[in-house]
């Protein structure tokens, strides 16, 4: 889809919405003058430091610092990316995207829209065959399972008939075309042609995404198929290396709980939730991979991992040290004792005994330790046990050397190394650098504008003060559009040191040059980066915190002004210093020592509107 048609619909799911009323749906708000304001959503405060700007339609928080505009707030509050929230901006606003493709080109076959659409249909197929004659067989299975009828509906089970095409002949009663049929993978071609159900005689699990869209299903086998589980094939709404069952419920009570729990199976999810653990997903017949790893670190820093059986343990371990290094969570593993899966360990055992399973969880270094003692036969002491550390601190020093950990992350994994090994944390930093090297990718020196002592240069004070300038310029502007013809051909973006910041700068010269209308909520979109829109936010609150927008934009350009004499100035005396130092005490040229006195007489110090308290607001 083109560029300029995907803005277009952007800018009318803005117009076709008021951030006051998609805010008012997630907290309270009360007025404040020309503006709202009501306790932050993303941080705890007692004092209300939320701010909601109708006018420019955009919010910002004074407290956290987040801000930005209504796609922004969905982001963070719903922690989808941008696609995401416009698709449920788009909902709310009633404006349909059906034509939209993945990838963002035009299609004639289905999108993801359509998909919902025949998922949501072949669920209530579903409902309605686990509900009739038919589905005996599958309320046996639930009821054996100790599931009760309440948790069923709310889940939305249901039963796929052992047909060979029942699905197929209802979707053409209901005038549905095959071809979305097989696009949502609920259907498989034949080798001879035609087509039948891809789910038969199994008890049927609705998959949604965090949104709660119906997105896949999984079936469970209610005679001898030798596969105990199918799940739809992947479709341009599904990838069951990213999914988790349960997802849309847990994301809320995680935040609550200060955890998720992952499961292996469906039921095990299901009687979790049923016994209060509602922060319970299963993953879908995979290993935790990174996409899920960073699924759940939307919602939680913390993940408990809790397995059946010894070989299930043996894999998740592996897959969980790495999800644990690369995602930066924090993953502990339980066993549930007795061989039991959790679902039938709760129903004998109670939610209690549970609660002190996952209590008693570890670490996924310390489970992948014990796993490494083991193999090795290492005993507290001996070559055994050094073999053992050997080869464990090589699989970490595989990651930490491929620089997936930063310095902070490193340091505690030390520390927690050190616990469970029982060796200093000084020893260990010395042999995971060793170790390491082998992995490590070259560094590239930082360029700094300190000199060696650390004390900066005459020269270093007044580039700081050019950059303090190109700042001031970018917050005038961001409150203040119309001046920008006051500032065009004398500000160059590109000579700001703050990579963000120029990026920003950039786009505000690129939309300002060509005249038109600039909106801050526009311009925020963007980027469609809840991080430049705290960015932008920032700098327009900060700027709009000085006012005196004239005032501020001359004494900025003066410095700019300043700041080139002083580069000349400096250049041309590097210049007679060099001449001089190689001649022997030699003259410069009249003209270039002219030159020189009349640059520094130019050179003025430039006095600087309160900046002092715009950097700290910017700090805070």
């Amino acid at each position: 889809m083109p560029a300029a048609d995907r803005e277009t619909i952007t800018r009318q799911i803005r117009d076709s919405l008021s951030i006051v009323d998609v805010v008012s749906g997630y907290m309270t708000l009360r007025r404040a003058g020309a503006s709202f304001k009501g306790l932050c959503p993303f941080h705890e405060e007692k004092t209300p430091s939320f701010m909601v700007n109708p006018a420019r339609q955009t919010f910002k928080c004074f407290g956290c610092g987040a801000g930005g505009d209504l796609f922004t707030f969905v982001q963070l509050k719903e922690k989808v990316d941008f696609v995401e929230a416009r698709r449920m901006l788009a909902e709310r606003a009633g404006i349909s995207l059906e034509f939209e493709r993945l990838g963002g080109t035009t299609s004639s076959g289905p999108g993801k829209s359509d998909l919902v659409r025949v998922n949501d249909w072949a669920q209530q197929f579903f409902r309605r065959q686990y509900a009739g004659p038919g589905g005996e067989v599958a309320r046996q299975y639930v009821a054996k399972r100790g599931l009760t009828d309440r948790l069923v509906e709310d889940f939305g089970l249901g039963y796929a008939a052992d047909s060979f095409d029942g699905l197929i002949q209802q979707a053409k009663k209901a005038g549905i075309e095959p071809g979305l049929l097989q696009a949502a993978g609920l259907v498989k071609e034949r080798e001879r042609g035609g087509s039948y159900d891809a789910f038969r005689h199994r008890l049927m699990f609705p998959i949604h995404d965090v949104t709660g869209r119906l997105i896949a299903f999984g079936g469970r086998t209610l005679a001898d198929d030798p596969a105990k589980y199918l799940n739809t094939a992947g479709t341009m709404l599904f990838d069951k290396s990213s999914s988790l069952f349960g997802i849309e419920r847990a994301k809320h009570a995680a935040a609550k709980a200060g955890r998720m729990i992952v499961v292996e199976g469906y039921t095990d999810c299901m009687m979790a939730h049923q016994f209060g653990f509602t922060e319970a997903v299963a993953t879908l017949g995979t290993a935790m991979t990174e996409a899920h790893a960073a699924l759940l670190r939307r919602y939680t820093d913390r993940v408990i991992l809790v397995f059946d059986s010894d070989e299930a343990g043996q894999r998740a371990a592996e897959r969980a040290v790495s999800v644990t290094l690369l995602g930066g969570l924090e993953v502990m593993l339980a066993k549930v004792p007795e061989g039991k899966d959790p679902c039938d360990y709760l129903l004998a055992a109670g939610g209690g005994a549970f609660e002190e399973v996952l209590k008693n969880a570890v670490s996924a270094l310390e489970f992948r330790w014990h796993q490494v003692v083991r193999q090795y036969e290492a005993g507290t002491t001996g070559p055994g046990r050094r073999r053992a550390i050997e080869a464990y601190l090589q699989e970490l020093a595989a990651w930490t050397g491929r620089g997936v950990i930063d310095p902070i992350q490193r340091g505690l994994l030390v520390n927690q190394l050190s616990k469970i090994l029982g060796l200093r944390a000084e020893d260990l930093h010395h042999q995971l650098n060793r170790m390491a090297q082998r992995f490590r990718r070259p560094l590239t020196a930082a360029v700094s504008g300190v000199s060696g002592e650390g004390e900066k240069t005459g020269l270093a004070l007044r580039l700081d003060a050019e950059q303090r300038a190109l700042w001031e310029i970018v917050e005038v502007l961001l409150n203040a559009p119309e001046l920008y013809g006051r500032v065009a051909g004398k500000f160059e973006a590109e000579l700001i040191a703050d990579a963000s910041v120029c990026r920003v700068a950039r786009a505000l010269v690129e939309v300002m040059s060509p005249g038109g209308a600039f909106r801050l909520a526009e311009f925020i979109g963007r980027f469609e980066s809840t991080e430049f829109a705290q960015l932008i936010t920032d700098l327009q609150a900060a700027g709009e915190q000085m006012g005196d927008y004239e005032d501020v934009l001359n004494r900025a350009l003066a410095s700019l002004e300043s700041c080139a004499r002083l580069r000349e100035t400096h250049r041309l005396a590097e210049s007679i210093r060099q001449k001089r130092a190689g001649t022997e005490g030699e003259p410069a040229g009249e003209e270039e020592d002219e030159r020189l006195r009349a640059l520094a007489a130019g050179i003025r110090q430039t006095h600087f509107a309160p900046a002092g308290a715009r950097r700290k607001f910017l700090l805070q």
